[in-house]
């Protein structure tokens, strides 16, 4: 049940793979028939979540028209001339972090993981620091279980904040991803007034609340396994092993909508009618025995495991990939280089209100002495 929609939900790893590459599921919400046919209500937080015209609601050509203009603002010299930008914004972070007072319980989700990802993406992508907040209220409304009345606010604020966003940039546009976005061209085409306000709220909503949980998870759950965080700690193991764990073991992608079937499909022991939604189970999927052995539950930097679906698969496979795991890597590295004694304060937080991110609301952890 998704916010009081029945839909069927893909958790192998092999029937998600295989559905994420079938032509005869569509990302387009145009081919869900609930929809089509007025049962899902106009401000349903799901409706909202997809009924949107970007490259991750498009499919075959359209996709890839979409992709292919908004790749030239993710080109690998774009994404590494970010990592200064990475490097110096986790440090001055660490750094106010070594001068709280010693045994004081500190948020590293609120202090250290959201403004790291706020402060990357606004690089990238032009915002002013003053939209931070405005930025992380309507996502954490896009990704919770809200009311229809909070729906169609965040709506008209969406809306709104990225009219505002390329107007600016029209005006005076920049090096930046929006002002790429802005005057993509390629063969005389250009993303329409729909596809450029409906991408750039795409880019909004996966580009630093799921980088931000991340780094979370990956905070807690290497708290939670210190063997493991010795081995990073004595060069028993590669950081960037333990980033591709993170991803697989504790993604803060949950899941999300919707494939849709454009025919009656038999997938993971289900049939499928042709219209309907299946939610994509990417945690559950990263957990599958049959793709990684008895031991996928437990997080472990010795074991060589297969590719995981933590950044997605196939055609919709995440453009900011790299970027992500720059900036899980950097503060995961310069956290526990830095506190050797950290501990966490809480070994069950709450954990975030959605069907969607998997992640703690708040992770307070107690840092001890820092290293100098």
């Amino acid at each position: 049940m998704v916010a009081d929609l029945e839909v069927w939900a893909l958790t192998g790893d092999e029937a998600l793979r295989s559905a994420l590459n079938d032509p005869r599921f569509r990302r387009n919400w145009r081919s869900w028939r609930a929809l089509g046919e007025g049962e899902v209500p106009e401000n349903h937080p799901v409706r909202a979540m997809v009924h949107l015209d970007n490259m991750l609601t498009s499919d075959g050509a359209e996709h890839r028209r979409l992709r292919g203009l908004i790749s030239r603002a993710f080109t690998p010299r774009r994404i590494e001339a970010l990592r200064p930008v990475v490097e110096k914004t986790a440090r001055e972070l660490i750094d106010a972090l070594a001068e709280r007072p010693e045994g004081e319980p500190v948020d590293v989700k609120e202090e250290l993981a959201y403004p790291l990802s706020v402060a990357v993406f606004a690089a990238l992508f032009g915002f002013d620091p003053s939209h931070h907040d405005r930025m992380r209220a309507m996502v954490a409304t896009a990704f919770s279980q809200g009311t229809s009345e909070e729906v169609a606010a965040l709506r008209a604020d969406v809306d709104a904040f990225v009219d505002e966003l390329v107007s600016a940039k029209r005006t005076e546009p920049g090096e930046d991803m929006t002002s790429v976005l802005v005057t993509a061209n390629e063969d005389g085409d250009r993303l329409s007034d729909v596809e450029l306000r409906d991408t750039l709220w795409l880019m909004i909503t996966a580009g630093f609340e799921t980088t931000a949980s991340a780094v979370a998870n990956g905070v807690q759950v290497l708290l939670a396994h210190p063997e493991q965080l010795a081995l990073l700690r004595e060069g028993k193991a590669e950081w960037a092993t333990a980033v591709e764990e993170v991803l697989r073991h504790s993604t803060s992608v949950a899941a999300l909508p919707f494939l849709f079937a454009v025919e009656d499909v038999e997938i993971g022991g289900v049939t499928v009618a042709k219209g309907e939604p299946l939610l994509l189970g990417y945690l559950a999927a990263n957990l599958d025995e049959e793709r990684y052995g008895d031991s996928a539950e437990r997080f472990d930097l010795t074991e060589d495991r297969p590719r995981n679906l933590g950044l997605g698969h196939g055609p919709h496979t995440c453009l900011g990939a790299s970027l992500a795991r720059m900036e899980l890597e950097t503060a995961l590295r310069g956290l526990f280089t830095r506190f050797p004694r950290a501990a966490v304060d809480d070994d069950d937080p709450a954990e975030m209100p959605s069907v969607f991110i998997n992640s703690p609301l708040a992770l307070p952890v107690r840092l001890g002495t820092p290293a100098s």
